[in-house]
């Protein structure tokens, strides 16, 4: 049997095993644009870019924000700068939650839009799509 060699300039995708690297890591920034969010930890090149379907919650509330409201994610997302991840789990149907230090908790999930939801780029130059 032949191993599969990837193309020249592809991009190797990451295992729900890989994301373990997230669990200790801290929120080290928080960029937000237009149509998306993007989270930074450890001030390295481990960041998740979310561009739908998010869910925050914190001191007992819950809150679900679409593409259309995304950017009030990352006004949530503020508050977490300097945090550190105290969980991660992570599901074969690419679902991703984590858990903070402070209680907070954040869960991403893909759509059926057919488009990616959030990214996770690791540091090994691996994504995760959901």
């Amino acid at each position: 049997m032949i191993a599969e060699v990837p193309a020249e300039g592809s991009i190797p995708f990451a295992s729900v095993t890989d994301l373990a690297v997230l669990k200790g890591a801290e929120l080290t920034h928080v960029s937000v644009w237009k149509y998306g969010v993007t989270l930074g930890f450890n001030d390295e090149p481990l960041t998740i870019t979310v561009e739908n379907n998010a869910e925050f919650q914190s001191q007992g509330r819950t809150e679900i924000f679409n593409q259309e409201i995304i950017i009030g994610f990352g006004a949530r997302m503020l508050s977490l700068v300097g945090r550190r991840v105290s969980d991660m789990q992570a599901t074969e149907g690419k679902t991703v939650a984590l858990s903070f230090d402070d209680g907070a908790r954040l869960v991403l999930r893909p759509d059926d839009s057919g488009y990616e939801s959030y990214t996770v780029n690791l540091p090994n130059g691996s994504i995760f799509i959901g």
